[in-house]
């Protein structure tokens, strides 16, 4: 259960593309979706798997409704360019604010160099 007791209903979807070529890692199991409200723990429930060639695909349930949520994309360290530089992700962190039942679709890239 979430922290602080608050679960709810809304849902946070969406992809993550990776390069093609030049990641040393698996992005997949290499990267989470954390969503936050205020300064708590990481909320809800989330997963990540291999959905299309060079795709990720994300969902994070039993999120608040009617809350501010903050959305990020989370690179494990683990993972790295060619280069040995850590992949940059794109959107940065996002806020959002999901109605009962609802979902938002965030869609993340990340890039090398």
């Amino acid at each position: 259960m979430a922290a602080g007791g608050r679960g709810g209903n809304a849902t946070v979807t969406g992809s993550i593309t990776y390069p093609e070529s030049g990641l040393q890692g698996s992005p997949c199991s290499s990267v989470s979706v954390k969503v936050t409200e205020g300064n708590s723990a990481a909320l809800g429930s989330g997963e990540v798997k291999q959905s299309r060639k060079n795709t990720c695909s994300y969902t994070v349930g039993n999120l608040p409704d009617g809350a501010e949520l903050k959305v990020e994309l989370v690179v494990d360290a683990g993972l790295k360019c060619a280069s040995g530089a850590a992949p940059t992700a794109s959107p940065e962190p996002t806020t959002v604010n999901i109605g009962r039942f609802g979902a938002k679709v965030i869609s993340y890239k990340l890039a090398c160099g």
